[in-house]
C-alpha cells in the first residue's frame, strides 16, 4: 500500500534525522512530504520509529495516511514531485 507521510519539525537536528531515516525507503514529494510503498508490518514499524526519531524534541507533528488503490489513481499533483519514485534494492 502506497503511505504519504507528512511532517512539521521545528527543530533542524530532529527534522535532519526524520529526514535522513525517511530518504532509506521513500521518495519526497515536497519538502516535509515522503511517498512510499510499505506492507502493513512495516508502516507500522516505520510509524514507531518515526515517533521515536520525534520524540527528541517537542511540538513535532507527523501525519502518515495510507491510500487504497482508488485514492492513488486518483492523487493529484500540481507540480513535478522533487523526486521521482524510485526501485529499492535490498541486498
Amino acid at each position: 500500500m502506497r503511505y504519504i507521510i507528512c511532517y512539521d519539525i521545528p527543530d533542524d537536528k530532529t527534522r535532519a534525522n526524520i529526514v535522513n531515516y525517511l530518504e532509506r525507503f521513500a521518495w519526497r514529494v515536497q519538502y516535509s512530504v515522503f511517498s512510499c510503498r510499505l506492507d502493513k508490518a512495516r508502516a507500522a514499524l516505520v510509524w514507531k520509529d518515526l515517533l521515536a526519531i520525534a520524540a527528541a524534541t517537542e511540538g513535532n507533528s507527523i501525519l502518515m495516511v495510507p491510500l487504497c488503490k482508488s485514492c492513488e489513481k486518483n492523487l493529484q499533483l500540481s507540480t513535478k514531485p522533487l523526486e521521482e519514485e524510485k526501485g529499492f534494492l535490498v541486498v
